[in-house]
């Protein structure tokens, strides 16, 4: 990892802890914020039906921590096998930060908020966890992967709200709490830790002028030869 990608994860990891300071003074001490966050839960009560609520809860706060935490400690050792410690530590590091970050906010309500829910440590676990997933998993995360990754990280934290556990700015501030995490722990180590294919890693830009390299060096190769159609068999 170049030393200006490092500078990007680090200035994603500031945008994504300023964004988390702003959810929760917004959606606690302003009015606009509190009504938004109260319509967004009742329309999640009311809109889904009573048996997909009580589904998506029992998936997102149980199940969800109990499947993940043993997937992502034995891929990570794999990774370790593999010589990829800095995947391997990301995947450990990333949902145990989060998880342990959080706890602490809402023990000491950082932001006078009261009670004990912002942020919610649950969608914190369960989010922290499918990141550490994709962190070592033993392919690099394409673009159909971000999308899994991403409708799975949805479901996690729509789960959280759909029977009662918490408001949608809790489950909120755990996913930009989970991405300040991830998002430092790659600008510390560097390397290969993000586990990103190129195509998602590079932009579109760099994409193009990678391409035209490749091309350029084929048609470079000494014994490089001019494609011609296969032939066919018995001739005409």
């Amino acid at each position: 990892m170049s030393h200006r990608d490092r500078l990007r994860w680090a200035g994603l990891a500031v945008a994504a802890a300023s964004a988390f300071v702003l959810v929760a003074l917004v959606s606690t001490r302003t009015g606009a914020g509190v009504s938004a966050d109260e319509d967004v839960r009742n329309w999640v009560l009311n809109a889904l039906p009573g048996s997909l609520r009580q589904g998506l809860d029992r998936l997102a706060r149980p199940l969800v921590i109990v499947a993940l935490a043993p997937a992502v400690l034995v891929l990570a050792l794999l990774a370790l096998v593999r010589r990829a410690w800095r995947r391997s530590l990301a995947g450990v590091v990333i949902p145990a930060a989060s998880t342990l970050i959080a706890l602490e906010l809402r023990v000491r309500d950082v932001f006078g908020i009261g009670g004990d829910a912002f942020p919610s440590n649950h969608a914190a676990a369960g989010l922290g966890l499918l990141v550490g997933v994709a962190v070592v998993w033993p392919r690099p995360v394409t673009r159909r992967g971000l999308v899994g990754v991403a409708v799975a990280a949805f479901c996690i934290g729509l789960g959280n709200v759909t029977w009662y556990a918490h408001q949608p700015r809790d489950v909120v501030g755990s996913a930009l709490l989970v991405a300040a995490v991830s998002a430092a722990t790659f600008a510390v180590l560097g390397g290969d830790s993000p586990n990103l294919a190129p195509e998602v890693r590079l932009g579109p830009k760099q994409r193009a002028r990678s391409r035209r390299a490749a091309a350029t060096d084929v048609s470079r190769r000494p014994n490089a030869r001019p494609w011609r159609a296969p032939r066919r068999w018995p001739p005409r």
